[in-house]
């Protein structure tokens, strides 16, 4: 006897039912085919008791509204097909608040992200989500992470070694949405003998700096690193996803690159000591390799 399949579009609206309980659900597509647990209800009452259907009939109501604008997107979608995109769909996100923060104003950043970043540099990682975007006046870096150091990122920034923040905000599903500006990198290999002194230099000094703020970054490796090719003299920090203030954040995950693991500690907490150690062994692996000694 052969097995029924089944066929879901995305995105789609999905109720299970299970005895007396009817589960909400819906399947949409982020980077892969994902279903999202909206609501768990009970059709099912004590005697006497009619709280849950006011529950049921908001919950039905929802799901009809949401039906319907699935329906409406769709046509517009197939009425009015977009240019091909490359590799996946792009983020329909358009603004967050802009950088930095004023108090009592609500300034916020537009910009239209138009294509997957850094496509043509093998260190792509697919499920980082990097884009390139246009404000009214220039081309940016829009980056989605599950969380992130601004205060961190735009202190590098402001001693000039980091890409400089444009805004930062939180979208629906919890995701920060970094903007940043675009930094044409530069080639290491080719400039390090020339520049690798004042470089190593440059970045113990930055990260002696956020230390002494209470800051650590977490992830110090050699890839985190880019310089400009316009002033290949000045090294650049990237990633601050796991930065944050010394002794309050944590790695996410005790599977971690072989340089990142101290087998020493099995506190996931990261420290500065982390960081100098981290640091110490990056700029050691430019210095035998670029400057033979």
């Amino acid at each position: 006897m052969t097995q029924p399949t089944f066929t879901l579009l995305a995105p789609s609206h999905i109720f299970f039912f299970s005895g007396p309980w009817i589960q909400f659900g819906a399947l949409v597509i982020l980077d892969r085919p994902r279903f999202v647990e909206l609501k768990l209800l009970s059709a099912r009452s004590p005697p006497g008791d009619c709280t849950a259907r006011p529950a049921l009939f908001q919950a039905f109501c929802a799901a009809c509204v949401l039906l319907r604008d699935i329906r409406k997107d769709t046509l517009q979608i197939l009425n009015h097909p977009s240019s091909h995109l490359h590799d996946r769909n792009l983020p329909y996100v358009q603004k967050i608040p802009a950088w930095p923060p004023i108090s009592g104003m609500n300034s916020e950043l537009e910009f239209q992200i138009s294509a997957v970043a850094f496509q043509d540099q093998p260190w792509l990682n697919e499920n980082r989500f990097l884009y390139t975007a246009e404000t009214k006046d220039r081309t940016v870096v829009v980056k989605f992470t599950r969380q992130y150091c601004p205060k961190l990122h735009s202190f590098c920034a402001e001693q000039g070694h980091a890409p400089k923040l444009l805004g930062y905000g939180t979208v629906p599903g919890r995701w920060k949405v970094v903007v940043m500006e675009l930094i044409k990198a530069g080639d290491i290999a080719r400039h390090a003998s020339e520049y690798w002194a004042k470089w190593s230099d440059d970045i113990t000094k930055l990260v002696e700096g956020f230390h002494d703020q209470g800051w650590v970054h977490g992830d110090l490796r050699l890839a985190n690193f880019i310089i400009s090719g316009e002033q290949p003299d000045e090294m650049m920090l990237l990633d601050f996803d796991w930065g944050g203030e010394c002794g309050k954040v944590f790695y996410p995950t005790s599977v971690l690159n072989d340089e990142l693991v101290d087998k020493t500690v099995e506190d996931l907490r990261i420290t500065k000591e982390h960081d100098t150690r981290v640091l110490t062994s990056a700029l050691e692996l430019l210095r035998p390799k670029y400057r033979g000694k």
